[in-house]
């Protein structure tokens, strides 16, 4: 079951598997940087050339509550999970329009309808991720007058953008 280290582990991965399988599409090396809060203020350096992920959001997904863990080794009671869910925006982070629309959709080609990340990817990261678990990256379903809320709410102006879900990360609690 993954720790709390499983949220950037996860991050990390997807970033990896962009990275490579992206740089394999396009036939050039592929930058995908995890960008916080305090770097979308600013716009992307000159000649950067590169995809972003973005974390805007954690929520405990609401049909994967009030599961339980398997005991501990040694102990009785069942241990309770957290399972969330990691909101993301894939952005063109770019400062050629040609290139932050084909890194844009070259990293929704790669992850398609769903793409799958498990222990092969995670569990050097985190520990305590197990062998036979998986999150899954999601297409997410976020209307045109949503996803232009969530950017006035954010530092720095529009940049072309898709949203996606991680679904879902089980946290021991």
């Amino acid at each position: 079951m993954a720790t709390h280290a499983g949220t950037l582990a996860v991050l990390q991965a997807l970033k990896a598997r962009l990275q490579s399988r992206m740089g394999a599409l396009l036939g050039v090396p592929v930058t995908v940087n995890l960008l916080g809060s305090g770097q979308l203020g600013t716009p992307p350096a000159a000649a950067t050339n590169a995809l972003a992920i973005y974390l805007h959001r954690i929520s405990v997904d609401p049909v994967g509550r009030n599961r339980y863990l398997p005991p501990a080794e040694g102990r009785r009671s069942a241990r309770p999970e957290l399972p969330v869910n990691l909101h993301l925006l894939l952005i063109g982070w770019n400062t050629s329009t040609d290139l932050e629309v084909a890194y844009l959709t070259a990293a929704m080609q790669v992850i398609g309808s769903t793409l799958v990340l498990g222990a092969a990817d995670v569990g050097a990261a985190d520990p305590g991720w197990g062998v036979d678990e998986t999150v899954q990256v999601l297409p997410e379903d976020m209307s045109t007058e949503d996803l232009m809320r969530l950017w006035d709410s954010l530092p720095g102006d529009y940049r072309l953008s898709a949203p996606y879900l991680v679904k879902t990360l089980r946290l021991v609690a």
